[in-house]
């Protein structure tokens, strides 16, 4: 009988402990990440969302054309991030950005990033500081430091962002006949130099 008792015990001091566990990384998991007080606020504008849009759909243009041509050609395209933050805005306004909030800087060599996604009983907040690096004529994201609220995460909580991360870009960059050769990030802006595939 005291055998039983005690396992009762034992297992309610285990569920209390659990419990508490859970409402303590509940709490943390709702505050604002620390990288997000590092981050510049941006004032999105329409005018700013059209011009990613013209930037975008010119070095298109621009990449169709030299394809179709046969010829090698050097495209170099540059956003700020107004303009990224701008059209996320957008996005967001027509429901075709699966988050509830947010933003990205562009700092010397780094890139900020912030959003706030819907999860069942309350929103999750992500946050990470990261570099792009060129493998292969393609892009590859090496995240510095992710964060999930304010909950300690192990390192390999970072590699696992950054492998998502990649996966997201490589299917985004599949079907684009470009080579890239150069990503540099200063003064909030994002510059990309590559060069057209000609299938040669």
């Amino acid at each position: 009988m005291r055998l039983i008792r005690g396992f009762i015990m034992v297992i309610g001091v285990i569920g209390i402990l659990v419990t508490a566990a859970l409402l303590i990384g509940y709490y943390l998991y709702s505050l604002s990440p620390p990288i997000q007080s590092k981050m510049v606020p941006i004032l999105p504008s329409s005018e700013a969302a059209q011009s990613f849009d013209q930037k975008i759909s010119s070095a298109k243009a621009e990449i169709d054309a030299a394809v179709g041509a046969g010829q090698a050609k050097q495209i170099t395209l540059t956003i700020t991030d107004k303009e990224v933050n701008s059209k996320m805005v957008e996005l967001r306004a027509k429901g075709e950005l699966p988050v509830r909030d947010a933003s990205v800087n562009f700092g010397d060599g780094k890139f900020l990033a912030y959003a706030m996604v819907d999860t069942p009983g309350i929103n999750a907040k992500t946050a990470m500081i990261g570099q792009i690096e060129i493998v292969n004529g393609s892009p590859k994201i090496v995240i510095g430091e992710f964060n999930l609220g304010k909950l300690p995460l192990p390192e390999s909580a970072d590699r696992r962002a950054e492998q998502l991360m990649n996966v997201m870009v490589r299917l985004q960059l599949s079907d684009v006949p470009l080579e890239i050769t150069n990503i540099q990030i200063k003064d909030h802006e994002l510059t990309v130099t590559g060069t057209t595939k000609t299938g040669k």
